[in-house]
């Protein structure tokens, strides 16, 4: 972005004329259907809800190799990762008090252990569905629990599915409560079905403590079915050079299971993902004893969190920012950027 700053006027104002989205329903029939379902009094049954869809989610990132940091440095999309990790810094930063009790579903590779070490928190239990990246999240557990500079806490990671299997099926977690139950960059796979966004929900709120934080970053379904009705009504696909959005269909758009391809360079590679319709979930959340508090697009948290000395500093230290030189993040990776929001959800209740 050469010198200019990240905020871009534009697609601010065109992000503000297209909000409503959030307000509509994505199909009316089905929404009708399904509020009567969150309104009433009786309790709905969270069951096993593993699909075909799952395993091709968990091949893809199998197949993903940990390159380690001097691969990393050469990715063409580095000043997004490096944006990114700031954010979920950010999001960790103001809402994790040290010597907390972390419960990371989605935790992948462990790429948010520097993050948790920054945190001081005092324990941390990763789960994911990826078996080898389970096996990559312990050896770099390794490295971090082994170097000049030990973590100081303690971390274990176990397989599992959590938008399909309940947690306590993890003998050790059973009837450990959680100060923060963080779930970075993979909620949209919970929104394949009802009972697997239920079962996610489930996950977060039965182990976290009253008080305790639900945090997470996951795709702002809003901007994205804005962008796709500006396109062509045969178009189905939208992107840049370096990310693209595939949609089979946009005639209906289902609560649950609207499905699209999403392809980003250098780290996603045709996997399906599906809309998540914030206040469907919102509201199934509360349903759950968890009030949302905190929800902002990634470009909203980096204007609002920039100038705090703190975190001024990390763009820095993370290499979002050169200090002697422009600003190297290209307007392609700012535009992907936008892709995504953050959220926090406070439980309230058991």
């Amino acid at each position: 972005m050469s010198s200019r700053d990240f905020e871009n006027q534009s697609s601010k104002r065109k992000y503000e004329e297209n909000k409503d989205f959030e307000n509509q329903s994505l199909n009316q029939g089905l929404k009708r259907k399904h509020e009567a379902n969150l309104d009433s009094n009786k309790s709905i049954k969270v069951t096993k809800t593993s699909t075909p869809n799952s395993r091709i989610v968990a091949d893809h990132y199998n197949k993903k190799p940990d390159v380690g940091v001097e691969k990393r440095n050469e990715s063409t999309i580095l000043f997004l990762k490096n944006f990114n990790n700031w954010i979920k810094s950010v999001i960790i930063g103001k809402h994790v008090e040290p010597n907390s009790d972390i419960l990371d579903m989605g935790c992948g590779k462990g790429g948010d252990l520097l993050k948790w070490k920054a945190a001081k928190i005092s324990t941390l239990v990763g789960l994911d569905l990826s078996d080898v990246s389970i096996e990559d999240a312990k050896k770099r557990w390794e490295n971090i629990r082994g170097g000049k500079h030990p973590a100081g806490f303690h971390a274990e990671f176990h397989v599992l599915d959590c938008f399909s299997n309940p947690i306590t099926s993890i003998a050790s977690i059973k009837n450990k409560l959680f100060d923060v139950v963080s779930m970075q960059f993979c909620l949209h796979y919970s929104f394949e079905t009802e009972n697997k966004a239920r079962m996610a929900l489930k996950n977060a709120s039965s182990n976290l403590k009253e008080g305790g934080l639900f945090i997470g970053t996951v795709t702002d379904a809003n901007w994205i079915v804005k962008k796709l009705k500006t396109l062509d009504p045969k178009a189905l696909e939208f992107g840049n050079s370096i990310y693209s959005i595939v949609f089979e269909q946009k005639h209906e758009f289902p609560t649950f299971g609207h499905k699209y391809r999403f392809n980003l360079e250098d780290a996603i590679n045709d996997c399906p993902e599906y809309l998540v319709h914030f206040p469907t979930f919102e509201k199934m959340a509360r349903e759950y004893g968890l009030e949302l508090i905190y929800k902002k697009r990634f470009h909203d948290i980096y204007n609002e969190s920039k100038e705090d000395l703190q975190y001024r500093e990390l763009l820095y230290k993370m290499s979002v920012i050169k200090r002697k030189e422009p600003i190297e993040m290209s307007d392609a990776e700012w535009e992907a950027a936008g892709i995504y929001i953050g959220f926090a959800f406070k439980k309230v209740r058991t």
